[in-house]
């Protein structure tokens, strides 16, 4: 169960999805962590303006004013849930509710109603409800979140001690560097792309970056569950002498277009696209510039290396180093051990899984491709209504994720042609560092570059926060954006390459 916001952070996770709901696992987490929210892809707002309603008759509402905190268990993951409730100038019951795990605060609650002990509030942004009584001399509310045919039991605690967001890796100013917004084009996609260019104070060029963001639409800051990681790196790479050019995606934040229909392979426009305005400036070193891709944006960035002479180096966070298929096929197998499934479902969720990739492989048309799709839903029989098939086939059908579970890195990889450091974080549960890393190593190892460093640093999930499993779901609950020993590896490791190609 989420609350219809797309996760930028976990990689390509639909065809899990459908797999699971095929074979009848009933978790409410299937799209991973998301139950409350109020981010959208790329950390964008979509939510509305608070409506306000009038309680119900004449109630007192005196009893149900202040914060409440109580914990929403879904699946095997627990989320903290803030409901902030405050009587306006009219004396009407109005609030927020905040969802300290992900990131996501004040998100307006829509109609209050009391009834004696009894409180009903609506939070129309993520179609959610919640009624709950009194109890405990009125220190709490016993009731039930509802959404999306699903009801949760919860219990909300008045607090006053309420649990925060915390980001203190993030800047504040004054900043001892320059920052500007910047556009460029794609011109061959015809889309105007903005970003923020950050560099040192100085007049003489320095060598620069371009950060690339994972997968799902992403802001340039790519923003997840209240943290900004780009903006942390980005800031200590520019206080270590570089310029950083950090954008938004087509579609998302102040940049045209849209990602409907793109692929990894159109996303690599775009980079090259950024690639390429750096390399026009006279404040940018010529020769000196890289690319720093996470997660699928190191996917894309050996792409555009092996496009372009103006990429001097590249820097790979947790990136693919196999097929697609196999990436998501290794997401399945490590979430139904986890999730401790007998050795049949485990079985029958590997074989819907191995069919429908089959299927998304095919060149035949659209029509026949989803009637096929189609036939697999129908025998599982996991999923009932025609609506609901049609939906889970129109995601499949999606030509990221066609492109993705067919395209193998490998051969790029082989291409490149300039140093590279690749690192992963090795409690990252989303892109394997066991199997991803030694396939990126052997690939390098197979290429002209001079130079190639894999590393796998202990402790670290796939955003490179220090973490306990590194489950998706510990994400927002971690006040570290970016490890600050990576961000050193990373940053030592560029200082050399530019040393170098500066003799």
């Amino acid at each position: 169960m989420r609350l219809y916001v797309e996760s930028p952070f976990v990689l390509f996770n639909r065809v899990l999805i459908v797999v699971t709901r095929l074979i009848r696992i009933r978790t409410l987490l299937l799209r991973v962590v998301l139950v409350l929210g109020g981010i959208a892809l790329g950390g964008l707002s979509l939510l509305p303006e608070s409506s306000r309603a009038t309680p119900r008759g004449t109630a007192d509402t005196s009893a149900f004013v202040g914060d409440w905190a109580g914990t929403l268990t879904v699946a095997s993951t627990d989320l903290r849930v803030v409901v902030r409730l405050r009587t306006d100038a009219t004396g009407r019951l109005t609030g927020t509710m905040d969802s300290p795990d992900q990131g996501a605060t004040d998100i307006p609650i829509g109609r209050v109603l009391v009834d004696a002990d009894t409180l009903r509030l609506e939070v129309p942004s993520i179609a959610g409800r919640f009624a709950g009584v009194l109890r405990d001399s009125a220190e709490a509310l016993e009731g039930q979140w509802m959404q999306g045919g699903q009801r949760l039991p919860l219990r909300l605690e008045r607090t006053e001690d309420a649990p925060t967001v915390r980001r203190p890796q993030e800047p504040t100013p004054p900043l001892p560097y320059i920052s500007e917004t910047v556009t460029f084009r794609n011109e061959e996609a015809g889309i105007r792309l903005e970003g923020t260019l950050t560099r040192p104070q100085t007049d003489a060029p320095v060598p620069g970056v371009v950060l690339v963001a994972g997968s799902g639409p992403s802001d340039r800051n790519a923003t997840i569950m209240g943290h900004r990681p780009f903006l942390v790196l980005a800031d200590a790479l520019t206080r270590r002498g570089l310029a950083v050019l950090r954008f938004d995606e087509r579609g998302v934040g102040q940049s045209d277009g849209t990602q409907n229909g793109a692929t990894s392979a159109d996303l690599a426009g775009d980079v090259t696209a950024a690639v390429d305005a750096l390399a026009r400036r006279e404040d940018v070193a010529s020769g000196e510039i890289g690319i720093i891709g996470h997660s699928e944006g190191g996917l894309i960035a050996p792409m555009v290396a092996t496009q372009t002479d103006d990429v001097a180096f590249l820097v790979l966070l947790a990136a693919p180093g196999l097929p697609g298929d196999a990436i998501l096929a290794d997401q399945l197998k490590r979430r139904i051990q986890r999730e401790g499934a007998n050795q049949r479902t485990q079985a029958l969720q590997r074989g819907t899984q191995e069919r429908i990739f089959e299927v998304l492989k095919q060149s035949a048309d659209s029509a026949e491709i989803a009637k096929k799709l189609e036939n697999i839903m129908i025998q599982a029989q996991g999923i009932r209504g025609q609506d609901m098939i049609e939906r889970e086939i129109e995601r499949l059908m999606n030509p990221w994720l066609r492109f993705f579970i067919q395209h193998d890195p490998r051969p790029v990889l082989r291409r490149v042609e300039v140093p590279v450091l690749a690192l992963a974080g090795a409690k990252d549960q989303q892109v394997a560092p066991d199997t991803n890393q030694t396939a990126i190593a052997n690939a390098l190892d197979a290429a002209k570059t001079p130079s190639a460093t894999v590393r796998t640093l202990d402790g670290l999930n796939h955003l490179f926060q220090t973490a306990d499993t590194g489950a998706s779901s510990e994400y927002g609950r971690i006040e570290e954006t970016f490890d600050p020993k990576a961000i050193d590896v990373i940053a030592r490791w560029v200082d050399d390459q530019v040393e170098l190609s500066g003799e």
